[in-house]
């Protein structure tokens, strides 16, 4: 069984734990900020609270936690999406990505979902596009990717 648990709910031991994951080399090298202190995540965990166009989540599957979703610059229409798993934790892109669908397309109602994804992060990439996301843009570091709803329907029966 799948559960989210929003940032703002978070125990002090949880924070911690995305504080080194969020740190992690095989985390970070896919972020746009690569290294933060314990007090600007505190921060940022904080103003979450006050932020509505923002959701983070860290994601249990059966009582062990398995990774973090968030979506971020929440429209009526849009909103873009991250993941990431666990450090060492392999085999659950797909449950986190089913249940960024899920959310985006049930809960927040939007018509379309999008991401940027490092031209070197392959995995993410794949996990994408066989989940029927394509790439409408690109620059020197990023492919920009989406998901119409309309696309979706048969992926979340």
């Amino acid at each position: 069984m799948i559960k989210l648990k929003n940032f703002t709910e978070l125990n002090s031991q949880e924070i911690e734990l995305i504080f080194k994951w969020r740190n992690h080399p095989d985390i970070n090298q896919f972020m746009k900020t690569k290294q933060i202190d314990f007090e600007e995540h505190l921060r940022f965990i904080r103003n979450l609270h006050q932020d509505s166009n923002k959701k983070y989540f860290l994601v249990f599957q059966d009582e062990q936690i398995i990774g973090v979703i968030d979506f971020v610059n929440i429209t009526t229409k849009s909103c873009e999406f991250g993941l990431y798993a666990k450090p060492d934790l392999k085999g659950v892109g797909q449950i986190l990505m089913n249940e960024i669908l899920k959310y985006a397309f049930e809960i927040l109602k939007i018509d379309t979902l999008k991401a940027y994804v490092f031209k070197n992060n392959h995995k993410a990439l794949k996990l994408y596009q066989q989940n029927h996301f394509t790439i409408y843009d690109e620059d020197e570091d990023f492919y920009y990717v989406c998901l119409k709803q309309s696309n979706c329907k048969t992926l979340l029966s």
